[in-house]
């Protein structure tokens, strides 16, 4: 009844709509076209190249994504390669940080064996004091050459910086508190102390004990 009233009252329905919309021609040929309405087929394209742009923005940025994420991968896989590398090398350094060091040593070492043997064949003592002194005279340069220096000591001022005292004799020849003697030298590397020196303290007869225990001509004073 409703749809008879519209359209009798000449308020199209919504089936006079669609006709409206959606039409057939007949060409010259007696062939049938559905021709849609310009304002219709407008809005369906329209609607149809938004959800292509949509699409093709979402895949975009999945791709972008993707790299990101490979980039990322690629970046960290880099990384740790490096830091194994570095490691490596640390390790390898740390190991054979000595390896100069060592060769100059050998040296030393080649010098030392040849003076026992020249020693064994003629057992001649003076010949082999005069080596040995130069195998100290060359050790002692090969110490310089990496940074280490002895400790002068004797007759110098007691220096609790690079000293230890180790006791006290009766040395009137020489000034109140200074080495006497030298019981083991001491060593600078570079300027800084790896081992200090152990001394005897010069002191005048009746000087007071510098820790008060005194045995004999010698006074104690701690190692």
């Amino acid at each position: 009844m409703s749809n008879q009233e519209d359209s009798e009252g000449g308020v199209p329905c919504e089936e006079n709509r669609e006709r409206e919309e959606i039409s057939l021609t007949e060409d010259e040929s007696g062939a049938f076209h559905l021709e849609l309405d310009d304002e219709t087929t407008e809005e369906k394209l329209s609607s149809t190249k938004s959800s292509v742009i949509l699409r093709e923005e979402s895949e975009q940025k999945e791709q972008e994504a993707k790299k990101r994420d490979d980039r990322y991968l690629y970046l960290l896989a880099d990384f740790e390669n490096y830091k194994k590398r570095v490691q490596k090398e640390q390790l390898d350094q740390a190991k054979y940080a000595n390896e100069k060091l060592l060769r100059e040593v050998l040296i030393v070492l080649d010098d030392l064996e040849r003076a026992i043997l020249h020693f064994n064949e003629t057992h001649d003592f003076e010949k082999v004091s005069e080596g040995l002194a130069l195998v100290s005279k060359q050790f002692l340069s090969f110490l310089n050459r990496f940074g280490v220096s002895p400790i002068e000591s004797l007759n110098k001022p007691f220096d609790p910086a690079c000293h230890q005292a180790v006791g006290q004799v009766e040395r009137p020849d020489l000034k109140e508190g200074n080495v006497a003697d030298e019981i083991q030298k001491g060593y600078m590397l570079h300027g800084r102390l790896i081992r200090p020196s152990f001394v005897m303290i010069a002191k005048h007869h009746n000087d007071a004990d510098i820790q008060g225990n005194t045995v004999g001509g010698t006074v104690n004073v701690g190692v």
